[in-house]
């Protein structure tokens, strides 16, 4: 399963959770993939949120000591965006829970109920969440676009794609983005590089110079919700801070859904900047 595929897939890891609660015991395996040619691609959060909640839930139920928890990625560091001081937070969560790590590992392929790595060393578990790493679009495959390696739209500071059409910009997912090693690809940087592509193109259209660029605007913005609480982890390009919070992190995240649902419905105002 996979919770970042279709939004149906988020209910079959439900009932398969439940299935094993019911069941009182068993092997889960949280983990995400990389990829060296598309490394803003490689979203790690959802993972490590969905892992802490699985713990969480554990504890409640009073039934963690009969679970086998296990976290795995192809790279060294998986979370490694966060900073050092992230981390080390989530190495000393990893210890405390008592959560089993096989990262560093190319994954080679999945069976029924195995994770196989290349050395040819296998992981079993009963409930398996992986989180593929991003690539570009397949149909920008047979488009006349400029593509990067990984197969994303290259585009300007301003959003214009790179090459002979003038008229073309792009935002969001579908971009090469351009900054920092650790930036990633968020939902915050998508609506504001959608928002200045229209921007600029207005400007253009009246003959207006003045343009607004996304890249003042690159930065890693993640209330890691833990079930019993959150971690804030905020990167900028010369800053990292991370804050516990604990308890009141974990009601943070489940408002900020309310908010992020209703606003796009318009049952509610957006907040300047949110």
């Amino acid at each position: 399963f996979s919770i970042c595929g279709k939004p149906e897939q988020s209910l079959k890891i439900r009932d398969k959770f439940d299935e094993l609660l019911k069941r009182g015991h068993g092997k889960i395996a949280v983990g995400f993939g990389g990829n060296p040619k598309s490394p803003t691609g490689v979203r790690g959060g959802p993972a490590f949120e969905l892992l802490f909640n699985f713990i969480s839930t554990l504890k409640q139920k009073k039934l963690y000591d009969k679970f086998e928890i296990t976290f795995f990625a192809p790279m060294k560091e998986p979370g490694a965006r966060m900073g050092g001081e992230g981390l080390k937070m989530l190495d000393k969560a990893y210890k405390r829970h008592e959560v089993n790590e096989r990262i560093g590992i190319k994954i080679k392929r999945f069976e029924y109920g195995k994770v196989i790595f290349e050395d040819d060393s296998v992981l079993e578990s009963d409930l398996i969440v992986f989180i593929p790493a991003g690539t570009g679009h397949p149909i920008l495959q047979n488009s006349d676009l400029p593509l990067s390696v990984d197969g994303n739209v290259l585009v300007d500071g301003y959003c214009r794609v790179n090459g002979p059409q003038k008229n073309v910009f792009a935002a969001g997912d579908v971009t090469r983005l351009e900054g920092p090693e650790w930036i990633a690809k968020q939902g915050h940087i998508a609506e504001i590089m959608a928002q200045y592509a229209v921007y600029n193109i207005h400007n253009q259209i009246i003959g207006n110079p003045k343009r607004k660029g996304y890249q003042n605007h690159l930065n890693i913005v993640c209330v890691m919700d833990s079930g019993d609480g959150a971690i804030f982890t905020s990167r900028k390009w010369n800053a990292e801070q991370i804050i516990p919070l604990p308890i009141v992190g974990h009601w943070i995240k489940k408002a900020w859904g309310h908010y992020w649902k209703w606003s796009k419905l318009r049952k509610v105002p957006r907040f300047p900047g949110m």
